[in-house]
């Protein structure tokens, strides 16, 4: 029996792919956002589904507000409602290529602000649900300034919304150690600045999930490092 339907940002590559193929595997029938990476995003829908569990694509820019606030009611009169959300989709880019930092506010903060009000907002008043939002557990990076403040207000995002979508809408964080290299870095100097302590993306999937199917769990930051 289906557990419902998870919608994760950011699940074509990297950790989301590893959170959406994980609850895939245990019950969880999965919307696979994505933005550029439609290839990838394909061949996670084909692994999905040969796992049994239905499967939804959904291309936007999180960088469009109206995009971001309209998806879950646009999903929700395709596929019924969303029992779950999970905000991954980050990005991580260096200060010089965000001067004014609007591109990683938009996508690391407004999005998932803006995902979360229209999940509570689509949801009947007697179902619940549960959001989890990931954070970032690794020390501040020189010249990644605009996606640190962003991050730091996911997190106070997350303790605000625990509070104010109780009791109909469950709200927790999963904040992230050293997982992967960045497309910027080489495996050698990741492991030089993670001091060889990574986490690996199963680890941070196992802890998102444990976090969704825990009844009364609310306002819980979870480390995985």
């Amino acid at each position: 029996m289906a557990k419902g339907w998870a919608l994760v940002t950011g699940s074509a590559r990297r950790i989301g792919r590893a959170i959406a193929l994980d609850l895939a595997t245990h019950g969880w029938d999965i919307i696979v956002h994505y933005h550029r990476s439609a290839d990838e995003a394909q061949k996670l829908a084909q692994e999905i589904d040969a796992l049994g569990r239905s499967v939804c694509l959904a291309e936007i820019n999180l960088a469009d507000p109206q995009a971001a606030a309209n998806l879950i009611p646009s999903l929700a009169e395709e596929i019924g409602m969303i029992d779950a959300l999970i905000n991954n989709a980050a990005l991580f880019e260096p200060d010089n290529t965000d001067p004014d930092g609007t591109r990683h506010w938009a996508v690391n903060a407004d999005a998932p602000r803006l995902l979360s009000k229209a999940f509570r907002d689509h949801l009947p008043p007697t179902e619940k649900a549960a959001i989890v939002n990931l954070l970032d557990a690794t020390p501040p990076v020189n010249n990644f300034t605009a996606y640190e403040k962003a991050k730091i207000f996911r997190a106070d995002l997350t303790a605000n919304m625990a509070k104010s979508f109780a009791p109909q809408v469950r709200v927790n964080g999963v904040a992230c150690g050293y997982v992967l290299p960045s497309p910027r870095q080489s495996e050698e100097d990741f492991r030089k600045i993670s001091g060889g302590k990574i986490v690996t993306p199963q680890q941070i999937a196992t802890a998102v999930r444990q976090l969704l199917e825990t009844p009364g769990l609310t306002g819980q930051m979870t480390t995985i490092a």
